[in-house]
C-alpha cells in the first residue's frame, strides 16, 4: 500500500507547501489547491515566468457549476495563447471510467462554450473563457489536460485519446494529454531544480579518443544514451538553455523514438539524427567528452525521449551521434549570431517558427537593453528569471507580446495580431519595430503594455459592473473581446488628435484591407512615428488617475461603437460571434468608417484635457 500511494503522499506534501507559498490558496481545499500546483508545475517551470496569487484567482475556477473545467488559462510558453482545458483529481486511487467522465465533461465544456450556452456555467467561468477565447488566432491551439494524483493502474492512454476523436472532427488544433502522479511529481522535481545554464558536465563515448575532428572547434563522437539520460536527469531543462525551444510533445516523432529504444535500440544510430552541442570549451579524455558552458541546440526531443524511457539503463545502453561545436565570435552579437545560425541549421525534425529564429538575434539584445532604459524587463528568450522589481505584468515582457501590441496599435492591426500574430515576424513589420528607433518603440512599448495591463485588470471588471440594460448579457461578452481594438484604438485617438494622422491618414487605415495597394498605403502611414516617442504625452502618463479615467473613455468609445456595428452587422445575423467577429481587421475598419463622424468628436472631448 505505501508503494500505491508513494506519489499522491508526495503530491500531498506539496498541496501543504504550495499553500504556504500563496496565501490565496490558504483556506482552500487540497482539491483546489491540486489545481494550482499542477498548473504550476506543468505550465510554470521556466524560470522567466512567474505565478501570483491574483493569476491563481484567475486561472483556477474549480467550484459550484463550473462546467467539469478546474482550470482555464492561456498557455504562457506559448506565443499563439494556445488555450488551456483542465481539470484535476486529487485521488488515492483513479479508475478508467472516471477518467473517461471527467475528460468528456470537458469537452461537452468547450463545446457548450462555443455555442454560446454561457448559462450553463457560474459568471466566473462565462468571463473567463469569454476572455481567454478571445485571443484564441489561426496559430493557436486548444489544449485539454487531466491531472491526477494516483499512479496510472494499467489505465491506457490511447484508448483515452480516442474519445477526442468521437467528440471533435477536425483535431488540427486540439489535443489531449493525460498526468499520473509520477508524471506530476516528475514536473514538480524539474520545476524545483531549474537552473538557467550548465557550467560543466561529461559525457562517456564508445571507444577511446574515438572522435572526428573539424580543426580545432569541432568533433563528432557518439555518445553513450544513458550518460545522456544522466545529465538531464542532472539538470533538466537546463541542457537546452540556448536552443530554439524546449521539448514539445511530438506525437508520431516521440512514439517513432520510443518505439526505436524499446524494440531496436541497436539501431538507433542508423535512424535517429543525434543531438548537438554548442560550448565554450571541450575535450576528450579517453572515453569521455567533457564540457564546459554548454547546450543542447538541437536534439532536445531526442534528449527527453531517452530520459524519459524506461528501457535506458547502464545495463542497457546504445549509442547516438553527437556533435560538439565551440562557440566562435569574437563580440556578443557575433556568438549570438553564430549560435542562432547552428541552431537553425540543424533542427528540422519539427517546425521551427518565425519566433524561435528571432530569439536570441543582435537586435533583440539590443532591444532589450532599450527597453531596460525605459524601466521594462524584456526577455529576448523565455528561461530568463525576471527580477524581482519587475515581477508586475506590465514591467515585464517579450518577443511575442510586444509583437501583438506592436500589431493592433502601432500598425492597427487588431484582428491579426490575435488571429495571426506571426505577422509581426516578416518584413516590412519586424525591421521597423526592431531595426529602426529602438528608444522610441521602447517608449512606446513600455506604455501600450501599461494600456494592455489596464484593459485586463481594470476595464473588464468595471464594465461588468457598471454596464445596466436589457443588452448587459450582450454587450458584456463584446467587450470581454474588445482588448486588442481598444488598444488600436487608443492609439489611433491619441495620434489623430495630437496630430500624427491627419484625415486622409484615417481613411487609408478604414481602406486598410480593401487591396494590396491599400495595405502598402496603411503602412506607410502607420509607420509614420517621427515625433511620436509615446502614445499620450509622457506628462499625462505620470498622472496614472487622469490617464486611467482617459483609457477608459476611449476603450467605452470603440466598444458601443463596435457592439452597434456588430449587433447590426449580417455576421450576427449569421452566427459569427463575438470572438470571431473580432478577429478580423475589416470589422475594426469598419467600426471606424460607419461611426467616424461621432469618433471623431469624441476622441476631442475625451483627450481635450490634454494640455497643448
Amino acid at each position: 500500500m505505501e508503494n500505491k500511494l508513494e506519489y499522491y503522499n508526495i503530491i500531498k506534501d506539496k498541496i501543504h507547501t504550495i499553500k504556504e507559498e500563496f496565501p490565496c490558496l490558504k483556506d482552500k481545499t487540497d482539491d483546489y489547491a491540486f489545481s494550482a500546483l499542477a498548473v504550476k508545475a506543468v505550465y510554470y517551470k521556466n524560470p522567466a515566468l512567474s505565478l501570483t496569487d491574483a493569476d491563481i484567482n484567475d486561472i483556477v475556477v474549480d467550484g459550484q457549476y463550473d462546467g467539469g473545467v478546474d482550470f482555464l488559462l492561456s498557455d504562457p510558453n506559448s506565443e499563439t495563447s494556445d488555450l488551456i482545458i483542465g481539470q484535476s483529481k486529487f485521488y488515492k486511487e483513479i479508475k478508467f471510467d472516471e477518467v473517461v467522465a471527467a475528460i468528456t465533461k470537458m469537452f461537452s465544456f468547450y463545446k457548450d462554450m462555443l455555442e454560446g450556452h454561457y448559462e450553463t456555467v457560474n459568471p466566473n467561468v462565462q468571463s473567463r473563457f469569454i476572455t481567454l477565447n478571445a485571443e484564441i488566432g489561426d496559430e493557436s491551439k486548444v489544449h485539454f489536460i487531466f491531472v491526477t494524483s494516483s499512479k496510472q493502474n494499467g489505465i491506457r492512454k490511447d484508448r483515452l485519446n480516442k474519445k477526442l476523436k468521437d467528440y471533435f472532427s477536425d483535431l488540427s488544433n486540439m489535443d489531449l494529454t493525460i498526468m499520473f502522479g509520477d508524471e506530476i511529481v516528475d514536473s514538480i522535481k524539474e520545476l524545483e531544480s531549474r537552473r538557467p545554464t550548465v557550467e560543466s558536465g561529461v559525457l562517456k563515448i564508445d571507444e577511446t579518443n574515438n572522435y572526428l575532428c573539424y580543426g580545432d572547434d569541432a568533433v563528432v563522437v557518439n555518445i553513450s544514451a544513458y550518460s545522456l539520460k544522466s545529465l538531464y536527469a542532472l539538470h533538466n531543462n537546463n541542457l537546452l538553455s540556448k536552443n530554439l525551444r524546449y521539448h514539445v510533445s511530438g506525437g508520431k516523432i516521440d512514439k517513432g523514438i520510443e518505439e526505436t529504444i524499446r524494440e531496436t535500440p541497436e539501431n538507433f544510430w542508423f535512424k535517429n539524427n543525434g543531438i548537438t552541442i554548442i560550448c565554450n570549451d571541450f575535450n576528450v579524455d579517453g572515453k569521455e567528452v567533457k564540457l564546459k558552458d554548454f547546450s543542447i541546440i538541437n536534439g532536445g526531443q531526442t534528449t527527453y525521449m531517452i530520459h524519459k524511457s524506461k528501457n535506458v539503463y547502464e545495463g542497457n545502453d546504445f549509442y547516438l551521434p553527437c556533435k560538439i561545436i565551440k562557440t566562435l565570435g569574437d563580440s556578443e552579437d557575433e556568438k549570438a549570431n553564430f549560435i542562432l545560425e547552428i541552431a537553425k541549421a540543424t533542427n528540422s525534425q519539427k517546425a521551427i517558427k518565425a519566433i524561435d529564429l528571432k530569439a536570441n538575434s543582435p537586435e533583440q539584445i539590443r532591444f532589450a537593453q532599450s527597453m531596460r532604459e525605459v524601466g521594462i524587463f524584456y526577455q529576448t528568450k523565455r528561461g530568463e528569471i525576471v527580477p524581482k522589481d519587475y515581477k508586475d505584468s506590465y514591467l515585464n515582457s517579450h518577443l511575442a507580446e510586444v509583437g501583438k501590441l506592436c500589431l493592433s496599435a502601432i500598425f492597427q492591426m487588431p484582428g491579426t495580431s490575435r488571429n495571426k500574430p506571426s505577422t509581426l515576424y516578416s518584413s516590412p513589420y519586424y525591421d521597423i519595430v526592431f531595426n529602426g528607433n529602438q528608444k522610441r518603440i521602447a517608449n512606446i512599448v513600455k506604455e501600450l503594455l501599461y494600456i494592455d495591463n489596464y484593459w485586463k485588470k481594470v476595464f473588464k471588471n468595471k464594465f461588468e459592473k457598471q454596464i445596466r440594460g436589457t443588452a448587459a448579457s450582450e454587450m458584456i461578452p463584446f467587450a470581454n473581446n474588445s482588448r486588442t481594438i481598444c488598444v488600436a484604438f487608443t492609439m489611433l485617438a491619441a495620434r489623430y488628435y495630437l496630430g500624427n494622422f491627419d484625415e486622409n491618414d484615417i481613411k487609408n487605415i478604414m481602406d486598410g484591407n480593401k487591396s494590396d495597394i491599400a495595405k502598402n498605403q496603411l503602412i506607410d502611414v502607420c509607420k509614420k512615428l517621427d515625433g511620436v516617442d509615446s502614445v499620450l504625452p509622457k506628462g499625462i502618463f505620470e498622472n496614472k488617475d487622469e490617464y486611467d479615467k482617459i483609457l477608459y473613455d476611449l476603450f467605452m468609445i470603440i466598444v458601443r461603437c463596435g457592439y452597434s456595428n456588430y449587433n447590426n452587422s449580417n455576421a450576427k445575423r449569421d452566427g459569427v460571434n463575438e470572438t470571431n467577429y473580432l478577429k478580423k481587421d475589416d470589422s475594426y475598419y469598419n467600426i471606424l468608417n460607419s461611426n467616424w463622424f461621432t469618433i471623431q468628436q469624441d476622441i476631442n472631448k475625451t483627450l481635450s484635457i490634454i494640455a497643448e
